[in-house]
């Protein structure tokens, strides 16, 4: 029997024990991201907080960039190269240079335009705010599974270096406003959208890393195609 599977069999003892009706679903949420370089998709594989996957695309380069976070580890995938980002990590720290933290960014005000859009089957708010004195809107919806997807996203964003990531950004400016606290990320501009996502489960083998993690710097060149 796999860890994953050890853990499925606890999880309804637990919440049994803590009488909390919970539904357990891995979910598999597809975001478009649309910028100036041109369009990709970012797609997350979430089953707990202990196994999330990012696979992020760029129609510009064949290369499809992995993120993944196991148990408490992050690591970098591309190809068959394995990076573990905690060296990474530490590497910054004992240089006196800490870890990228979006909840280190003044606090955004995010105000309801009292109007609605209905994205991949969900039904959201289209909220405006100002960042850098530039104007946003952002729809945001009320989904378990896609929030709980977009939070996987922002632990392993705050495990890279100098990450920037506007689905992992805003998600994490989300959890910061209390109003809107229990929502996720539909639409963010012409930028990001939502395109879709389903409850299946994940097989065990999406979490299976393609070679052994290498030390931080001895596969770069395979990681960034050179």
């Amino acid at each position: 029997m796999t860890v994953r599977g050890a853990c499925s069999l606890l999880a309804p003892v637990v919440v049994l024990l803590a009488g909390i009706q919970t539904a357990f679903a891995d979910a598999t949420v597809v975001y478009k991201m649309t910028s100036h370089d041109g369009s990709g998709t970012q797609t997350i594989h979430y089953v707990d907080k202990q196994h999330v996957r990012v696979d992020m695309s760029n129609g510009s380069v064949k290369r499809v960039m992995t993120m993944m976070k196991l148990g408490d580890k992050v690591y970098a995938i591309t190809g068959e190269t394995v990076q573990d980002m905690s060296q990474l990590a530490a590497m910054m720290g004992a240089m006196g240079k800490g870890v990228s933290n979006h909840s280190e960014h003044a606090p955004v005000d995010y105000k309801d335009t009292g109007k609605t859009e209905t994205i991949a089957g969900i039904k959201g708010k289209v909220y405006s705010f100002v960042e850098r004195g530039k104007q946003h809107e952002v729809v945001l919806g009320e989904n378990n599974d896609l929030q709980a997807a977009v939070l996987g996203v922002v632990e392993i964003s705050k495990s890279m270096v100098g990450a920037n990531n506007m689905l992992s950004a805003t998600g994490d400016q989300v959890q910061q406003d209390v109003s809107i606290k229990n929502m996720a990320m539909l639409r963010l501009d012409d930028a990001v959208r939502l395109e879709s996502i389903t409850t299946d489960q994940i097989p065990d083998s999406v979490f299976t890393l393609p070679s052994k993690p290498q030390s931080f710097g001895a596969g770069m060149s395979g990681m960034f195609g050179k």
